[in-house]
C-alpha cells in the first residue's frame, strides 16, 4: 500500500458534525470493517468549528500551492461537507487526486460515505473552494494543513492515537 493510501484510508474518514456528543469513544467513533473510522462531533463543537474556520481562512494559500506545487509537495486533498440522508446534518468527506482549474476543485471521493447514499467511494466530484471544510497535503512526508485532523487526533483514545501515529507522521 502506498503512503497516500495509508493516509487517506486511515482515520481520515468524514467528520459528521450533527447529533453526536463526545461522551464516550463508542458514541464518538463509528468503526467500519475495511473502512476508515468516522469521528463524530457536535455541530456546535468550538474546536472543530475553529479548525474549519482556519482551513477556510487559509484556502487561498492552499490553492496557490496546489496550482504550482514544489516537488516535495504531494498528495493534495480537501474535505467538503455533504448533507446526510434525511438532511439530518453533514458528513465531511475527504476528496483526493485534487486539482484546481481556477474556479473549481476536482477530485475523487476518498472514503465510503457513512450516511450519504448518493455518493460513492472514488466518485469524481467538483466544487467551489469556498465549500471546503479542510485541506491538506504532504511536504517532506509530513502533513501540512489538516486542521480538523489535528482536532480529531487530540481527542483520540490512547489506542486510537497509537494506531494513527503508526500510520502517519503527524505533528500537533
Amino acid at each position: 500500500m502506498n503512503y497516500r493510501a495509508i493516509i487517506l484510508s486511515f482515520l481520515f474518514g468524514g467528520f459528521c458534525l450533527p447529533a453526536c456528543e463526545r461522551k464516550s469513544a463508542d458514541q464518538r467513533v463509528v468503526h467500519r470493517e475495511g473502512e476508515p473510522d468516522v469521528f463524530n462531533f457536535e455541530s456546535e463543537d468550538p474546536e472543530m468549528n475553529a479548525a474549519i474556520a482556519e482551513a477556510k481562512r487559509t484556502t487561498d494559500s492552499f490553492l496557490k500551492i496546489l496550482s504550482d506545487p514544489k516537488s516535495k509537495q504531494t498528495d493534495f486533498s480537501a474535505k467538503r461537507p455533504y448533507p446526510t440522508k434525511g438532511n439530518s446534518g453533514y458528513e465531511h468527506i475527504w476528496i483526493s487526486n485534487l486539482s484546481y482549474d481556477g474556479k473549481l476543485l476536482h477530485g475523487n471521493i476518498s472514503d465510503e460515505p457513512l450516511n450519504i447514499p448518493n455518493l460513492k467511494f472514488d466518485e469524481a466530484v467538483s466544487f467551489p473552494p469556498d465549500e471546503l471544510s479542510d485541506w491538506m497535503y504532504m511536504e517532506d512526508k509530513k502533513v501540512v494543513g489538516g486542521y480538523t485532523v489535528h482536532v480529531a487526533r487530540k481527542h483520540m483514545t490512547a489506542g486510537e492515537g497509537a494506531e494513527f501515529d503508526r500510520h502517519i507522521q503527524f505533528k500537533q
